[in-house]
């Protein structure tokens, strides 16, 4: 499993994109330093912020598992991420599909940290087949160990939906320890 920027320049890159938001141009400004302090802090608080010119840093993954898991990976598609799997097609391998769902595949998909974040909210929920949340916790603690702080902070940010929410928005909860949150919603409407 490797990860890796696909900005030459991401602090740059996302400092231009803030700065046009202000009609500022970064490349008529005279001053191009910029100091973050503790970077994987600086780049914590703008994921969680969410702000759309945080979309302009990208990044990769490239790993190969089971076809199963592959599957479950690329079908989270909140925030767009862009995949590409290898191809089963028998013109192309020189022999027939395989019906294997454990078969692997060689597979990378395009992030911003808005997806990532989002595939992380579904795929880290109990309710998830263990081999694809044993990946997404894979994947995770592999960016909490990223010598990037922006893929640290990414891979920080990553929590299942009871987390962020302080309650699950599945229609059938994982357990009875996290209350629906749709729950709490009606029982709020029927005390009005």
């Amino acid at each position: 499993m490797r990860f890796r920027i696909l900005n030459s320049t991401p602090l740059y890159d996302y400092r231009e994109a803030c700065k046009v938001t202000k009609g500022i141009d970064l490349s008529e400004c005279s001053e191009y330093a910029f100091e973050t302090g503790d970077e994987t802090a600086f780049w914590i608080r703008q994921i969680v912020a969410n702000h759309s010119t945080i979309r302009s840093v990208r990044f990769r993954l490239v790993d190969t598992r089971p076809k199963s898991v592959v599957m479950q990976v690329i079908r989270a598609t909140k925030g767009h991420p862009q995949p590409e799997v290898q191809s089963g097609r028998p013109d192309w391998t020189g022999k027939e599909r395989s019906a294997d769902p454990y078969e692997d595949r060689l597979f990378m998909q395009d992030h911003t940290a808005e997806s990532f974040v989002e595939m992380a909210k579904q795929r880290l929920c109990m309710k998830t087949e263990q081999r694809t949340r044993l990946f997404m916790q894979e994947m995770v603690e592999t960016l909490k160990n990223s010598p990037e702080p922006f893929l640290r902070a990414v891979g920080y940010c990553c929590h299942s939906y009871c987390w962020w929410y302080g309650g699950c928005p599945e229609l059938k909860c994982c357990n009875g320890l996290v209350k629906g949150i749709a729950s709490r919603i009606i029982e709020e409407v029927k005390e009005k």
